[in-house]
């Protein structure tokens, strides 16, 4: 099963996902894992991380089984592959970083673009036929303003291109605003 939390920026999508996923985990003794796509990139990122994980542990009651991307070592498909278990509930947390990630590199943009379409070509590969459960949230950027740079217009394209592409794939769809989560799909 596949399902899509997506709103905007402090919509409630992350915390409606967190108790999905604590929900599934109590219900259906399945092995939760967290994959965690932001990327520690100073002190206040640091923090927003360290506060992250200290409120899982919080709301989870222990620590949880949390992957962090970096890209270099570790990328998504690779940990999603390893956990692609019946028993497992794997909660992608987020789309909107895992996509500004790539296109941010430093290539050339049309270098970053190629390398972000294969990589979301294998992503929806591998949830056409994922034997784990997945939680995805993502953020939603129909609703914002065009961006300034060619950069941030891209961004909102790759976003809102995935997002599509991922919500026809999923069971469920919910979108989050102020904290009010609405069934889509």
């Amino acid at each position: 099963m596949i399902q899509l939390f997506i709103g905007g920026v402090r919509s409630g999508k992350s915390d409606a996902a967190e108790d999905l996923l604590l929900a599934l985990c109590k219900k259906n003794l399945l092995k939760p894992a967290y994959v965690a796509t932001s990327v520690a990139f100073g002190d206040e990122t640091i923090e927003r991380i360290k506060l992250h994980k200290k409120n899982r542990e919080l709301r989870f009651g222990q620590p949880i089984t949390t992957y962090e991307l970096n890209y270099q070592e570790l990328d998504l498909l690779s940990v999603l592959q390893s956990l692609d278990k019946a028993e497992n509930i794997v909660l992608i947390e987020c789309l909107s970083t895992w996509v500004g990630w790539y296109l941010s590199m430093d290539n050339t943009l049309q270098e970053n673009l190629a390398v972000m379409a294969e990589q979301q070509k294998m992503l929806l590969s591998f949830l056409k036929d994922a034997k784990c459960h997945v939680i995805i949230v993502t953020g939603e950027v129909g609703c914002g303003l065009i961006g300034e740079t060619p950069l941030q217009r891209r961004y909102a394209d790759q976003l809102g291109k995935l997002n599509q592409k991922v919500a026809a794939l999923s069971d469920q769809v919910y979108l989050l605003t102020a904290g009010l989560k609405q069934q889509l799909k």
